[in-house]
């Protein structure tokens, strides 16, 4: 008989493999068919970067001092906020704003009146997942697209991986965001339960596998972008979900918790420092607009416009 240490990390496994894959493919699938209108902020920079690990570090204990009610509201106003944008350029307004409001307002309902047994759990997580899959599409494409690079993403990684060791191991902070959402309406993390078990990875995470992936792919390319997917998966979700067997990360009520930066972070940032040395210089988003890793619209024969031949200009030298 399967131990229980074995059987809590292989379904932690199945949770991190299907969570951590889902959303950085998608993501990467938005990335080369879908152009998002880029705000007008300037070329992202390592202040920006700064100014972002705050953001993100002092937001959890911002959720942990809000009543549930306004919680809940906070976080239908920011998966709102995300999804509109992401989606707005693939979908007409009346069917986007639909969308939005069946998929947050289902979910707030299970939320409230559907826990009551296992299968209504696992209704919850499965609404959850997909708004917060939807919510990770358009924030990394967002970033990628609005001049993120490789660089700051590693680094970023990496800092955050310090971050989760200090409030996973020694100050309790995302111990105490788990069992508060866990349950609660519009949770920021994809999971599933089996049983009296609980499995989740949160959205923080994914949203720098995702952008990680994104970023790697625009600077160097389908061959690098296919290393970023290995350490994804390796560092992202295989290591951090099977490490509990050697490493107690089950709390008190019997739920999965693995600080997932805490391996992927420095992976992140030792890949980037070989593609950087075997590459050299990221390729610009214009760069990579210009090259085939860019899915091109396509135009019927019957509305395409006659072409006209152009000069011949010199290739730019990459």
């Amino acid at each position: 008989m399967i131990s229980s240490s074995l059987y809590l990390a292989l379904f932690a496994l199945c949770v991190s493999l299907f969570s951590a894959l889902s959303v950085s493919i998608s993501a990467l699938y938005y990335l080369r068919r879908v152009r998002m209108e880029r705000p007008a902020i300037g070329t992202f920079n390592g202040r920006d970067i700064v100014i972002l690990f705050v953001l993100l570090s002092t937001i959890p204990l911002f959720y942990l001092t809000l009543p549930r009610g306004l919680l809940t509201g906070f976080l239908v106003v920011t998966f709102v906020a995300s999804i509109s944008i992401g989606f707005r350029p693939v979908l007409r307004p009346s069917l986007l704003w639909f969308g939005i409001g069946l998929l947050l307002g289902l979910n707030i309902w299970l939320g409230n009146n559907a826990l009551g047994t296992i299968t209504g759990w696992q209704v919850f997580w499965v609404e959850n997942d997909v708004v917060v899959l939807l919510g990770a599409i358009s924030v990394a494409n967002l970033y990628v697209q609005g001049g993120m690079k490789l660089r700051h993403v590693a680094w970023f990684a990496l800092a955050l991986a310090g971050y989760d060791v200090i409030f996973t191991a020694v100050y309790p902070v995302t111990n105490a965001l788990v069992e508060e959402f866990l349950g609660s309406p519009l949770d920021p993390s994809m999971g599933m339960r089996v049983d009296f078990d609980n499995a989740a990875i949160g959205l923080g995470d994914l949203l720098v596998y995702a952008a990680f992936l994104l970023a790697t792919y625009k600077a160097y390319g389908r061959k690098a972008g296919r290393l970023a997917l290995t350490v994804i998966v390796m560092f992202g979700a295989v290591v951090p979900s099977l490490v509990p067997l050697l490493i107690n990360y089950v709390d008190a009520r019997a739920d999965t918790l693995v600080p997932a930066q805490a391996w992927f972070g420095p992976a992140a940032f030792l890949t980037y420092c070989w593609l950087r040395r075997r590459y050299g210089k990221e390729r610009t988003f214009q760069e990579f607009l210009a090259s085939d890793d860019v899915v091109k619209p396509r135009v019927s024969a019957a509305t395409s416009p006659v072409e006209v031949p152009e000069p011949a200009v010199p290739a730019l030298v990459r």
